[in-house]
């Protein structure tokens, strides 16, 4: 035998070693039940886990690696809409939007009733020009709660790109009724005074 085939021996014993090692370490006979417990909990597979971890990102600035979590936490739980909207919004953000939608849609089929989905998808749709569909959505989350300032003002939004200025000074109107102090809606509402 020769050194070099000696060397690559002790090696691949040596990492066959480690590896029974850590396989030895997963399955550890002598732990109890609520150390085993402890342990799947704080996986970081865990989909609550995955993100936390993706929030943690996102407030960094990281989009790419918040994404990433988040789509490792949606493969693990593909049916919850939270993990859905929150990958949503990190892709509407990093510029995604068309994907975003989709998985805006997908959120909704599983919560029809969830108003802050439409809103989110209203505003996407409304950026790529699509103004009746994001109109659909408003109303729907007017169904849902017409007491939620947000949607008003996105309904304003909306309605100024479609060139409804007497609809959209109503709704902004509405938004500043349900939030005195909505800081945005009286900028939008004093700049369609001045144009009058």
């Amino acid at each position: 035998m020769t050194v070099f085939q000696m060397i690559l021996l002790a090696a691949t014993a040596f990492f066959a070693y480690r590896i029974f090692e850590h396989v030895q370490g997963l399955e550890d006979p002598k732990q109890d039940d609520a150390q085993a417990n402890n342990k799947i909990k704080y996986s970081p597979f865990d989909p609550d886990i995955l993100v936390e971890q993706a929030d943690d990102a996102y407030k960094r600035g990281d989009l790419n690696h918040a994404a990433r979590l988040l789509r490792e936490a949606k493969s693990k739980e593909p049916n919850n809409p939270e993990i859905l909207n929150r990958y949503a919004f990190v892709l509407a953000k990093k510029g995604e939007v068309e994907e975003a939608i989709e998985h805006y849609e997908r959120s909704l089929k599983m919560d029809p009733n969830d108003d802050l989905a439409h809103n989110a998808i209203a505003t996407l749709l409304r950026e790529t020009n699509r103004l009746y569909e994001a109109q659909e959505h408003l109303k729907a989350a007017l169904d849902i709660d017409d007491n939620y300032e947000e949607t008003y003002f996105n309904y304003g939004n909306l309605l100024l790109s479609m060139n409804d200025l007497e609809g959209a000074k109503m709704m902004y109107e509405k938004a500043l009724e349900i939030k005195p102090d909505f800081k945005e809606a009286t900028i939008e509402l004093e700049k369609l005074q001045e144009s009058v």
